[in-house]
């Protein structure tokens, strides 16, 4: 069953409209007719069962069957901070780290960054980070999320580090710490009694972090783990870790 997102306030009462790309989306290219059913997310966690009841390119609308809290969403708010790659990689980033349960994805200019952070337009927008918030839309409709994650604007590596200064989890991933692993780090905090459930972790560029910029993070209580022996490129990384911490929080007893 296809899902789709609608703002809040295009749900009256029983019923529902899809207007703009998705409902061209369903009228032309899924060629969708009256009577087929679709799942619409309000994109704050409440999936809607609907009856398809009249379609054109402009506007398609639905009768809700059942409401209900969605069930694809992480306990957890994933954020991941990604040091700016080369070339598209990071629309290969922001797309799986969305599929995996990342709730926000913040890009990072650090010291070792080869790529430049993004160049606004004369009119203040930003036309890559317009792409990238599509591609994350199209992610979470693909995968059935119940919110549309945020692709945020690139910000500055101590900038990022101040931003995660008060996240239950927070932690940085370095190929030359022998100490603390992914693991262990994360089995560590699944007992503590919090409210506060926001995870931050930090993935680098191709060169990876500088000893200087791990000991910054230090110094701001956010730990280096290792992801284990082999050496990951920048653009698995977050795929790996988001992928961890899926298993060790939704698929393993407590």
């Amino acid at each position: 069953m296809p899902k789709f997102f609608v703002d809040p306030s295009q749900i009256f009462d029983d019923q529902i409209a899809i207007i703009g790309d998705d409902a061209k989306h369903l009228a032309l290219s899924l060629r969708m007719r009256k009577g087929d059913q679709i799942q619409i997310s309000d994109g704050h966690k409440t999936d809607y069962d609907c009856i398809i009841t009249s379609i054109d390119p402009l506007m398609v609308k639905c009768d809700i069957l059942t409401s209900g809290p969605c069930e694809s969403e992480p306990i957890l708010k994933i954020r991941v901070f990604q040091c700016l790659p080369k070339g598209d990689k990071m629309e290969y980033i922001i797309q799986k780290a969305v599929e995996l349960g990342a709730a926000e994805i913040i890009p990072v200019n650090s010291s070792r960054c080869i790529a430049k952070p993004p160049i606004r337009s004369k009119n203040g927008v930003d036309k890559k980070l317009e792409r990238w918030n599509r591609i994350a839309y199209e992610a979470a409709e693909q995968s059935r999320r119940g919110i549309i994650p945020k692709v945020l604007d690139y910000i500055d590596y101590d900038d990022a580090i101040r931003m995660c200064s008060n996240d239950f989890m927070r932690f940085i991933c370095y190929e030359d710490e022998s100490h603390m692993n992914l693991r262990d780090y994360i089995s560590s905090k699944q007992n503590a009694s919090t409210t506060n459930l926001v995870v931050s972790f930090f993935i680098g560029p191709e060169g990876g972090f500088s000893t200087d910029e791990i000991e910054r993070a230090k110094i701001a209580n956010i730990p280096a783990v290792s992801l284990g022996k082999r050496i990951l490129r920048t653009e698995t990384a977050s795929s790996f870790v988001l992928s961890v911490i899926s298993y060790l929080t939704e698929f393993t007893d407590k």
